[in-house]
């Protein structure tokens, strides 16, 4: 089992307007469970949030890339250039 982690940092005065959007198109997927999560005490300026998919295969990472990280990367580029950052982590569980 993988825990896949996307952590979006974003400017405090778009940050709601990028948190709606998780919500909606991410959040409320019926195809993979997502955890949404604030970062608390960020190192980073702005605001901090991490969106958490268990998955059961590296492929199906790549399924949850295709549907939901790629429409935010193209949104982010298109309407956000540089008040949100975005990068993504793979783990791996060894135990269960």
């Amino acid at each position: 089992m993988f825990l896949y982690n996307v952590s979006v940092i974003a400017e405090e005065t778009i940050h709601r307007e990028i948190v709606s959007w998780i919500e909606d198109n991410i959040v409320q997927s019926q195809k993979f469970q997502v955890h949404f999560l604030e970062m608390l005490q960020s190192p980073h300026e702005g605001m901090t949030y991490c969106i958490q998919v268990v998955l059961l295969s590296e492929e199906h990472i790549t399924d949850f890339q295709q549907v939901h990280l790629i429409p935010l990367q193209q949104l982010i580029s298109e309407s956000y250039k540089d008040k949100v950052f975005l990068f993504d982590s793979t783990m791996k569980y060894l135990k269960k």
